[in-house]
């Protein structure tokens, strides 16, 4: 996969969640379709993270959690990579 994401996905997960137009909602559906980390669920939990999902961008060596803390959020790379336990990972689509 190529670092390229659609700019109207980002624009729309950039926006407040309680402030989402339903083309907004539609836009980040179609994205989420696209992304294998998400390919094994059905419709209506993709409509429903539709709602909730939002979009974070982070500079290089930042630490988003460390090794025994507890995580309170889910994330999915769209660009970049990341480095986990050792090993470097790229994002990944369908």
């Amino acid at each position: 996969m190529t670092d390229y994401v659609d700019p109207h996905f980002v624009r729309a997960l950039s926006r407040d969640p309680d402030r989402r137009s339903p083309q907004e909602l539609q836009v980040i559906h179609y994205g989420l379709q696209g992304l294998e980390a998400l390919a094994c669920y059905r419709d209506s939990l993709l409509r429903a993270l539709c709602r909730t999902v939002r979009y974070e961008r982070h500079d290089a060596n930042d630490v988003l959690y460390y090794t025994g803390e507890l995580s309170t959020c889910w994330y999915i790379l769209l660009s970049g990579s990341v480095f986990i336990d050792g090993s470097m990972y790229l994002p990944r689509s369908r």
